[in-house]
């Protein structure tokens, strides 16, 4: 079965949609199920705060961190499967991590060399 990325990328990438993919879709969908912000220290991330001083509703960069996580979580399962249609989805998770601050940041630059770098190629490919 020819695959997306070779099998080493897959499991590194599945540590990648764990961390900023479980974490974004925690933070930002918990204004939904609490009624309040999730904020530690009692600070809004700058990826809510600068939005929502340029004037945005406070959902919409809760519900963009949301989605950003569910990129992840729907994309690498994908990737498994050898479904490479699901290639979008964690591009657009990894690029959306950029945004998100330094941890997740670094998780989206390792997912982008991963995506990018470890391609399977019929070089790759076992007989």
């Amino acid at each position: 079965m020819k695959r997306p990325v070779r099998p080493v990328a897959l499991v590194i990438l599945t540590l990648c949609a764990l961390y900023p993919g479980l974490t974004s879709v925690f933070q930002g969908f918990y204004p939904w199920v609490t009624g309040q912000e999730f904020a530690l220290l009692g600070q809004m991330s700058a990826f809510v705060d600068i939005p929502v001083k340029m004037g945005m509703a406070t959902w919409v960069p809760h519900l963009l961190k949301g989605l950003i996580g569910l990129a992840w979580l729907a994309g690498v399962p994908g990737l498994w499967a050898g479904e490479g249609k699901a290639v979008p989805l964690v591009l657009l998770g990894a690029v959306g991590s950029l945004l998100l601050g330094p941890g997740p940041a670094v998780m989206g630059i390792v997912g982008l060399v991963c995506l990018f770098v470890f391609r399977e190629t019929n070089q790759h490919q076992p007989a």
